[in-house]
């Protein structure tokens, strides 16, 4: 007698299951705008900080207050990488120091005011600053010139594609 009662309830939980909840189908309905207002790449709520990994450059974003961008980028670089960041095998190469790199846009061109002669300073600490600056900047694929202490003329470089600074001749985007 329990194995009968066993089909029996078998059976109709699986009438119940074919005959479906009484839901039924329906059209494709609309759906409405996408949701906004997070914090995204493109957003203006975030800046990209490059730090170094064994391979290279590596972006991460950071919330961005309000105010200069510029700015909060390079500040955000000098203050290292956030203990998850570290973590996650991301260093800097920049030296510490007591002055602060300036960085402002004048006249469409970005402009970084090292503490450090770029002699001093390893070639990807070199790409940390650059890219970090042009990722800060509105421009696209702006021309960063890099005035180091004690020097008349400008470095004029860019971001290429790999998040290294080359000439600024020679990292034009296409």
């Amino acid at each position: 007698m329990p194995g009968v009662l066993c089909r029996v309830a078998t059976v109709l939980v699986a009438a119940a299951a074919l005959a479906g909840c009484g839901i039924t189908d329906t059209d494709v309905l609309p759906a409405g705008q996408p949701v906004q207002g997070g914090l995204t790449e493109n957003s203006n709520q975030l800046l990209r900080v490059y730090f170094v990994t064994q391979e290279g450059t590596w972006p991460v974003s950071r919330p961005a207050p309000a105010g200069n961008r510029l700015q909060r980028a390079m500040n955000a670089l000098l203050a290292g990488p956030t203990a998850e960041e570290r973590a996650r095998g991301l260093i800097t190469h920049l030296p510490s120091s007591t002055q602060p790199v300036r960085a402002r846009t004048t006249r469409g061109r970005v402009e970084l005011r090292l503490p450090w002669q770029v002699r001093n300073l390893r070639p990807v600490a070199v790409s940390q600053l650059v890219c970090t600056a042009a990722a800060a900047d509105a421009g696209d694929d702006p021309v960063i010139e890099v005035v180091e202490p004690a020097m008349d003329r400008p470095w004029r470089v860019r971001c290429d594609e790999n998040g290294s600074a080359v000439p600024a001749d020679q990292g034009a985007s296409s």
